[in-house]
């Protein structure tokens, strides 16, 4: 069975919900879905769930929220399954690793990118280049 994990913002325009929920229909089924438990996306992921699993934040803290995210991709790296994530703004400038400033969607991905997950992205704003993404990881042995 697959399985894959979702990010993507806590607001979307009708448009973008539409375009969200066509790419969620489409994927295969029977599978294991991993989503947050914020609005948006992960309302949406939940929702049309075959199979959920779902990651709560303690609190609304910034690093509460991280900590969130950084469950679910542990779990999806581990399931050997995919992230899908839905941006809906380019990524911001100075995002690493550490500080996920200026967006919990585009950290998940830097994140699941450090962790060899694959990231498959849907846009929902015009798409732009993602060069570090594009990159193959060289092992290391």
């Amino acid at each position: 069975m697959q399985t894959f994990a979702f990010t993507g913002p806590r607001k979307l325009t009708p448009k973008q919900e539409a375009e969200a929920r066509h790419v969620l229909w489409s994927l295969s089924s029977p599978a294991v879905w991993l989503f947050g438990d914020a609005e948006g996306l992960d309302a949406l992921a939940r929702d049309l769930a075959p199979i959920g699993v779902l990651f709560e934040a303690k609190s609304k803290r910034v690093w509460e929220l991280q900590a969130r995210s950084k469950r679910m991709v542990e779990a999806i790296a581990y399931a050997g399954g995919t992230l899908h994530a839905f941006p809906n703004k380019p990524c911001p400038t100075g995002l690493t690793l550490q500080s996920w400033q200026g967006s919990g969607t585009w950290g998940t991905i830097v994140y699941a990118h450090s962790k060899g997950v694959p990231v498959e992205l849907h846009w929902l704003c015009f798409p732009e280049q993602v060069p570090w993404l594009e990159q193959k990881q060289l092992a290391l042995f």
